[in-house]
C-alpha cells in the first residue's frame, strides 16, 4: 500500500514569515483571513472525510496551509485563486513543504464565481510546470494551462471560504460541477447557520434553500477566531454539504440556460432551467419575507393568480416564505410553469370543436345564479351534452370506506353523449337510442344495444340526475328522457357519467333550479366520480375518489383511435384484481407532480407522453382480457402510443395526424378481439373554465 508523501504544514511563525517575504496584506475585499494551526487543518481534513486519491477543489488558498493538509491525506487537489501574488508563490511553497505531492497539485488563478468545468481540462501540476520554467523555488512558477491533457472532475470542495462570497461561491460551483459530491467548507459561524437552517426557524431564508436544492447541510464544529492571521472578528464554523441525488422532473421548462458546459446532456439542461426557475421564484419570495405568500408572490404569479396555485400545491396562501421546505417551492414554480404553457399554447387558437351542437342548449352557458327567483314560464325542454373521456393518468391508492384513492388527468374526447329532457305531468320515460362519430369503422349499436340491457331505467344516471335536480327546486311532475349515445357502452370512456352530467345540466336548465356549476358538481359526485368531469370537460386533474375537480388549460385537440373490445369489463372485478396484487403504500400524486405529463400534452410532445401516461389499471384489466395485450402490440407496432383507459377494456391509440388515425382505425378494426374503431381528437371545454380558475 502507497504511503501518503510526506507533508510538512505552515506553522504561525511560517505564515508571519510568508507574509513579511511577500508583503503580503491580508485584505477584508478578498476575505484573506489564514489559517495558522496545524491542528485546525488536520481537523478540516479529516471532518472533510477526504482520503488517498479523492479529487478535491480548493477555493481560496491563500499561502497554502489547507492545499498541504489535504496533499498531506493524499488527495489530488485542484487550488482556485484570485489574488495573483498568492497563485505566484504558491507553487513554491508547495514544493519546499511537500514535494513528493507536488504532482497532486494543480493552480488555477480565477476567481471561483467564474470558474467552469472548461477551465480544469488539460492542466498540468505544478511540478510538471516547475520543470517547464526551470525555476523550482524563485516563486514565480506559472500557473497551469491547457496544454496537458490532464482532466479533472472535482468530486469533493473543502476550502475556508472568504466570508464576503462564501454563499455565492458554494452555489456556483454546486451549480457547474455536477461531479462534486459533497463539500466541507468553513464559513462565519452566522453563515453556517444559515445554510443549516432548517423552515419556520428565524434565521432560514434563501441561503438555506438554495443550499437546500443541492443536498443536506449540516453543521461540523467551531473554529476559534484565535486560529486566523489576521484574527477575524468572529468565529467560523465547519459546514457539510452532502448533494443528494434528485430529479427534479422532466418539466420541460423554457427560457435561457447559463452556466452549463457545452455539450450538456438535454437533461441537465432541463434540471438548469428549472433551477432557475425555482431560485428565481425563492428570491421573489424573501424579498418580502414578513409578507403572507399570496400577497408576496402576486406580481411574480402574473398573469396567474398566486393563491390558486398556493391551494393546488397544498400550500396555505397566508403562509410565509420562511415556512416551506425547497420541495415545496419546486412544485409552485413547476405547476405556474406548466399552467403557463398550457394557457400560450390557446392563445388565438379557433380550431376546438366547441359546442353542443346547432339548436342545442350550450351546456355551460346562462347558468341560473344559485338563489335566483325561478320564471313562472319555464321552458318544457332543454337539452345538453357531455363528452366522453380518457385517462391519460390513474393513478390508484388503497381502498378508504369503499372507495380508492386516485389521482387522474381526465381529458374529454370529441365524443358526446346528448340528453334531452322534456317535462311531463307525471311519472319518467326513458328512451336511449345510439349513434357513431363521422369516421366510425365497423361500428354497429348491437353492441352497446346489449351492454345496456337489463339495465332498470330508475338506475339510469340520467334519470337519476333528474330526480336528484328536480328534489333540489321542488319540482313533483314528470319527465320524458331522450339520451342519444356516442361513447361506447361499459368501455371505461364514462359514457354513462357523460348521461348523468348532460343530464343534470338540462334538468338545471328546464327546471329554473338556479344551480351553479359546483352545486352540480356536489350533485354529481353523489351519482359517481366520474360525474363532475363530464360538467367540465376538457382537461381536468381530480383526486380524492376522482371526483374533485381542477380544470386545467385544454390540451392540443391530439388525434387518437379507440379500438372498442366486444368484451366488457366491470370496473369492481377490474380494482378486485388491483386489490390482490397488493396496493403499493406511495403517496399519490399531486397536481405539481404532474407538470411533466401536463407540459408534454401542451407541446404535442408524444415522445414524452409515451413515458408519461399512466394507468394502475392497466395491468388489472389486461390480466382479466389478455387479448387486449395484441390490440396494444399491433397499435405500437403502427408507431401510436397505445393503453387502456380507465378501467378498460377500450384502447387507445394517440396518433400525430388524423392520416394516420384513419389509416389505424381501419387496421385495427379487422381484428378479431375488436368490435368497432372510432377515429377521435382531443375535445375543449364548452368555456374557458380553466382560465377562470386560474388567471388573476
Amino acid at each position: 500500500m502507497q504511503e501518503n508523501p510526506a507533508v510538512t504544514l505552515l506553522t504561525p511563525s511560517v505564515i508571519h514569515r510568508l507574509c513579511r517575504q511577500l508583503d503580503i496584506r491580508p485584505t477584508k475585499q478578498l476575505g484573506q483571513n489564514f489559517v495558522t494551526e496545524p491542528s485546525a487543518i488536520r481537523k478540516i481534513v479529516r471532518e472533510a472525510g477526504v482520503k488517498a486519491g479523492d479529487q478535491v477543489l480548493e477555493v481560496g488558498p491563500g499561502l497554502g496551509s489547507l492545499t498541504l493538509g489535504l496533499l498531506e491525506a493524499g488527495a489530488c487537489v485542484t487550488a482556485c485563486e484570485i489574488d495573483p501574488r498568492l497563485a505566484g508563490f504558491l507553487p513554491a511553497t508547495i514544493l519546499s513543504h511537500a514535494p513528493g505531492a507536488a504532482r497532486q497539485m494543480y493552480l488555477i488563478q480565477k476567481d471561483a464565481l467564474k470558474l467552469l468545468p472548461a477551465d480544469l481540462v488539460g492542466l498540468l501540476s505544478i511540478a510538471e510546470d516547475a520543470e517547464g520554467s526551470g525555476d523550482e523555488r524563485g516563486g514565480n512558477v506559472s500557473v497551469a494551462t491547457s496544454t496537458s491533457s490532464r482532466d479533472f472532475s472535482p468530486e469533493v470542495l473543502v476550502s475556508n471560504l472568504p466570508y464576503n462570497v462564501a454563499v455565492p461561491v458554494l452555489l456556483h460551483l454546486f451549480a457547474v460541477f455536477p461531479s462534486l459530491k459533497r463539500a466541507l467548507v468553513m464559513v462565519q459561524k452566522e453563515v453556517a447557520l444559515r445554510l443549516c437552517a432548517t423552515p419556520g426557524s428565524k434565521v432560514y431564508g434563501v441561503p438555506s434553500v438554495k443550499i437546500a436544492w443541492y443536498g443536506r447541510a449540516r453543521m461540523g464544529s467551531e473554529i476559534s477566531r484565535r486560529v486566523f492571521y489576521p484574527q477575524p472578528n468572529v468565529d467560523s464554523a465547519l459546514v457539510e454539504i452532502t448533494r443528494e441525488i434528485k430529479t427534479p422532473g422532466e418539466s420541460g421548462f423554457m427560457g435561457e440556460v447559463n452556466g452549463l458546459a457545452p455539450g450538456a446532456t438535454p437533461l441537465e439542461e432541463q434540471k438548469e432551467k428549472e433551477r432557475q426557475a425555482v431560485f428565481n421564484l425563492i428570491d421573489q419570495a424573501f424579498a418580502s419575507r414578513r409578507k403572507m405568500l399570496r400577497a408576496g408572490l402576486k406580481s411574480w404569479a402574473r398573469p396567474l393568480a398566486a393563491e390558486p396555485v398556493l391551494k393546488a400545491c397544498g400550500i396555505d396562501p397566508t403562509a410565509r416564505a420562511e415556512n416551506l421546505r425547497v420541495e415545496q417551492f419546486v412544485a409552485i414554480a413547476r405547476l405556474q410553469r406548466a399552467l403557463l404553457a398550457g394557457f400560450e399554447t390557446q392563445e388565438g387558437k379557433s380550431t376546438w370543436e366547441n359546442g353542443s351542437g346547432e339548436g342545442e342548449y350550450k351546456a355551460h352557458e346562462n347558468l341560473p345564479v344559485a338563489g335566483e327567483t325561478p320564471t313562472e314560464k319555464a321552458p318544457l325542454k332543454a337539452r345538453a351534452s357531455a363528452n366522453g373521456k380518457v385517462n391519460l393518468l390513474l393513478a390508484a391508492g388503497e381502498s378508504e370506506d369503499g372507495y380508492h384513492r386516485l389521482s387522474i388527468v381526465f381529458q374529454a374526447v370529441s365524443l358526446k353523449e346528448t340528453v334531452e329532457i322534456t317535462l311531463q305531468p307525471a311519472g319518467i320515460d326513458l328512451e336511449v337510442s345510439f349513434s357513431a362519430p363521422p369516421g366510425a369503422v365497423g361500428y354497429h349499436p348491437g353492441r352497446d344495444q346489449q351492454a345496456m340491457s337489463g339495465l332498470d331505467p330508475q338506475d339510469n344516471l340520467a334519470t337519476r340526475a333528474f330526480v336528484l335536480v328536480a328534489a333540489q327546486c321542488g319540482y313533483q311532475g314528470g319527465a320524458q328522457i331522450k339520451i342519444n349515445k356516442q361513447v361506447p357502452v361499459a368501455a371505461g370512456m364514462a359514457g354513462g357519467s357523460a348521461d348523468g352530467a348532460a343530464a343534470l345540466l338540462a334538468a338545471n336548465q328546464v327546471l329554473a333550479a338556479g344551480l351553479t356549476l359546483g352545486e352540480l358538481a356536489e350533485l354529481g359526485a353523489s351519482l359517481g366520480a366520474d360525474v363532475p368531469f363530464g360538467l367540465y370537460g376538457g382537461t381536468c386533474f381530480a383526486d380524492r375518489r376522482g371526483d374533485r375537480i381542477t380544470p386545467l388549460p385544454p390540451a392540443k385537440p391530439l388525434h387518437l383511435v379507440v379500438a372498442v373490445s366486444p368484451e366488457t369489463l366491470p370496473t369492481p372485478k377490474v380494482f378486485q384484481r388491483f386489490d390482490q396484487a397488493g396496493v403499493p403504500l406511495t403517496a399519490l400524486p399531486t397536481l405539481p407532480e404532474i407538470t411533466a405529463l401536463l407540459q408534454a400534452l401542451y407541446a404535442g410532445d408524444f415522445g414524452a407522453l409515451a413515458k408519461l401516461i399512466r394507468n394502475d389499471l392497466q395491468a388489472p384489466a389486461l390480466s382479466l382480457l389478455p387479448q387486449l395485450g395484441a390490440t396494444i402490440e399491433v397499435a405500437r407496432q403502427q408507431g401510436a402510443i397505445p393503453f387502456i383507459t380507465g378501467s378498460g377494456p377500450s384502447v387507445i391509440c394517440l396518433v400525430d395526424s388524423a392520416e394516420k388515425a384513419e389509416k389505424l382505425a381501419g387496421e385495427l378494426a379487422q381484428l378479431e378481439q375488436v368490435a368497432y374503431t372510432l377515429p377521435l381528437t382531443f375535445s375543449a371545454p364548452e368555456i374557458d373554465l380553466a382560465r377562470k380558475q386560474w388567471w388573476a
